[in-house]
């Protein structure tokens, strides 16, 4: 084999595993939103709402950390992969974006369940209405993992960093709402993000069905 042909073969390997990679954080995405208490306790409607809005906020908040985490972003082979499926400008607002992000874990955790109930939904998707009931319990929900969020920097850090490592993930929220924005016109991004959303509601209306029949019983 020829060094053009194992060139080729090589370039064919690293964009696969680097999609298979991409596709396994829209699936824990979805897992996460299945599991999270506080989105099932929406009434299904507004949580169909909400749904696609959660998901892309998430979704992009994982991105970004694990980007930085992993050093990803300095293998060039995944990077070209990247600036392929989802075009240059998205992807460097994403490395912008990790100069923001926190290492700590659970810290990242509970920003991605803040972020999930995000009121820039109305921003993002201004056509978007929801009844006043769920927006009062979308806020309350927000500000529930908002007020830990801060508890948890505070008992872990102290007041000072607190409030560095808070205003840092403030930027780095911020800077993830536009890349959302951006994000919906990567079409092979509203592909998988399409099917990440149809499998979850799918999930969470058989949990609906199941629910319903346990309470008849």
């Amino acid at each position: 084999m020829s060094e053009n042909n194992i060139s080729q073969v090589e370039q064919i390997r690293d964009s696969t595993l680097t999609r298979d990679f991409l596709k396994q954080t829209y699936e824990t995405t979805g897992k996460y939103l299945h599991a999270n208490h506080d989105f099932l306790i929406l009434p299904p409607d507004e949580r169909f709402v909400l749904l696609r809005h959660a998901a892309e906020n998430v979704q992009c908040l994982s991105i970004i950390f694990v980007w930085n985490q992993s050093k990803l972003y300095t293998h060039r082979s995944f990077m070209k992969t990247c600036n392929y499926l989802y075009g240059e400008q998205l992807v460097n607002m994403v490395r912008h974006a990790m100069k923001f992000i926190d290492p700590d874990l659970v810290l990242v955790k509970l920003a991605a369940s803040l972020f999930a109930f995000s009121n820039s939904l109305l921003i993002v998707r201004p056509n978007y209405t929801m009844n006043s009931s769920s927006i009062s319990t979308i806020f309350r929900i927000q500000s529930s993992y908002a007020e830990v969020t801060w508890k948890y920097l505070v008992y872990r850090y102290g007041y000072y960093q607190a409030v560095l490592r808070f205003n840092n993930l403030i930027q780095c929220l911020m800077t993830a709402t536009n890349i959302t924005s951006k994000s919906l016109n990567a079409h092979i991004h509203t592909n998988d993000m399409e099917s990440l959303v149809e499998q979850t509601e799918i999930s969470l209306f058989l949990d609906d069905i199941e629910q319903i029949n346990s309470d008849v019983v």
